[in-house]
């Protein structure tokens, strides 16, 4: 069966966020100040909650049986079209789903942002049995680890973890490239993780792992 490793880059909902905190009158940068400062006056962080996020980019990396890999953000297009895309990927290759923290934050927004365009999800989506999220099998407490941590354990290259206010200041800056050069580099790590869980737990072994681990072969940009 294929492997699908996703990341989503999300942004504040400028126009619900607005409407819900009778913000209106702020452009884009006073409305983001605004509802960063309510929501950590309420939870002590700035993480936005689920139905406030709307998705700008997503970044895909596709393995086959064989290795071969197809990798791809997806970006640029509307919010719909992002995900009606995303959707008919999964359905043409209807891979294992690998994520880090995905049954939470990636479900979760996917599942908010489909309700508000009223898009069909994904069957195979749909499935939880297709979804493997890689923090959820390592870690048994709630307190999650983050991404870039376990990168750095492995030794892999790890970039600095970008909150949500950093996220959306360099969206605000125009500054996209960085963005998608982020999320990219949290799929690949996701994958080579994902890879070295297989090899530990008896999935693959050495011969197969370090065939899989050594095609690097870069983003196309949609």
């Amino acid at each position: 069966m294929s492997i699908l490793t996703y990341s989503l880059i999300t942004i504040p909902d400028f126009a619900t966020g607005s409407k819900l905190h009778d913000l209106q009158g702020l452009d884009n940068k006073g409305t983001a100040k605004a509802l960063f400062h309510l929501q950590a006056q309420k939870t002590d962080s700035e993480c936005l909650p689920s139905y406030l996020q709307q998705i700008i980019a997503i970044s895909i990396l596709l393995t086959d049986d064989m290795g071969e890999q197809q990798r791809t953000t997806l970006s640029g297009d509307p919010e719909i079209e992002l995900l009606n895309t995303f959707f008919d990927i999964l359905e043409s290759y209807k891979p294992t789903i690998v994520t880090w923290n995905g049954e939470f934050f990636n479900s979760e927004i996917i599942s908010y942002r489909s309700i508000k365009y009223s898009i069909q999800i994904s069957p195979h989506y749909e499935n939880k049995e297709n979804h493997f999220d890689l923090n959820n099998a390592m870690v048994s407490s709630s307190e999650k680890t983050p991404l870039e941590d376990v990168a750095t354990l492995l030794g892999l290259e790890a970039e600095e973890n970008q909150d949500s206010r950093a996220i959306c200041e360099h969206y605000l800056a125009n500054r996209l490239d960085d963005l998608w050069a982020y999320s990219e580099n949290n799929v690949v790590n996701t994958y080579h993780i994902y890879l070295r869980y297989q090899l530990s737990h008896g999935k693959i072994d050495e011969k197969t792992y370090t065939t899989l681990i050594q095609n690097k072969k870069g983003f196309i940009r949609g």
